[in-house]
């Protein structure tokens, strides 16, 4: 499965904009196998409560989606699964607490555990993000839950998704990791929630294709074909993915202030959004 973590518009001013948001939901979701809400693209940690739920319900969505929680407290990540369940999503990703996190001790398999007991749930970890480690221990203690159906790693770690290959059956893993996306495929992952894949869902898709019929050549050309796309985003973040998706004439808006409008590694980026798209792996 690809699912793109997908852009959360904001206008120039930092304002939610709920129209251009289900325009490029629209526009990606058919291309895909589902998509990803208030992901780490989609700066989840940038909303209010409010726009969450407005953002939710002007999401006219097809096929099956995940929602994205990176909340500090039990009751506020609550609140945004009731919301996430009422506007359909199959399951929540959600990021370990963060600020006080040398304190949490068993609280982390607490908070977890209490979110499964809501709805289905997949782990989220983004160390470069968050600051965090998601402990193995913790992990291969929460994937005996019924309802904790498996995990996004975004860390690029091979001997990570090696061990949940070797101690936890039937943990669904997908890597939010472009550069390595065949390294993953290799160790057991599912698909990928890539910012790459709101760019070239096509080139994913195929890569992922060409893994699963066993044509190994293809798929090793493909990976190297895009692992600057991926990397170049890996560094650029939001900005980049944003400035790309406009470039691209698609609705994905700028990021919230203080954040640039505008990415530094543009420039040298354009060349390579130019030369997939010539050979028709960009949207």
């Amino acid at each position: 499965m690809i699912l793109p973590p997908i852009p959360t518009p904001f206008d120039r001013d930092g304002r939610l904009d709920t129209g251009a948001f289900r325009e490029l939901a629209q526009a990606l979701e058919p291309l895909v196998d589902g998509l990803l809400i208030y992901g780490s693209n989609g700066e989840g940690v940038h909303l209010s409560p409010e726009e969450r739920r407005q953002g939710l319900k002007a999401l006219k969505l097809r096929k099956p989606f995940l929602a994205g929680i990176m909340e500090e407290t039990l009751p506020q990540a609550e609140r945004a699964l009731a919301e996430a369940k009422e506007a359909g999503a199959f399951a929540l990703l959600a990021t370990p607490p963060r600020y006080y996190h040398a304190s949490l001790g068993e609280g982390l398999l607490r908070y977890y555990e209490a979110l499964a007991e809501g709805m289905p749930l997949f782990l989220y970890h983004v160390p470069q993000n968050t600051k965090v480690d998601l402990p193995l221990s913790a992990v291969a203690a929460l994937g005996q839950h019924p309802n904790i159906l498996g995990i996004k790693d975004s860390s690029g770690e091979m001997p990570r998704l090696a061990f949940y290959q070797a101690h936890l059956k039937d943990f669904r893993v997908f890597t939010g990791h472009a550069p390595t996306f065949l390294a993953a495929l290799a160790l057991g992952a599912e698909g990928g929630i890539l910012a790459a894949a709101n760019l070239a869902p096509k080139a994913y898709k195929a890569l992922l294709a060409h893994f699963r019929e066993g044509r190994m050549a293809e798929a090793q050309a493909l990976q190297r074909k895009l692992f600057p796309l991926g990397d170049f985003l890996g560094r650029g973040g939001v900005p980049l993915l944003k400035q790309a998706l406009r470039h691209l004439g698609l609705p994905a808006g700028y990021p919230r202030p203080p954040y640039p409008q505008e990415s530094p590694l543009w420039q040298e980026f354009v060349p390579v959004l130019d030369s997939l798209k010539e050979e028709g792996w960009i949207l």
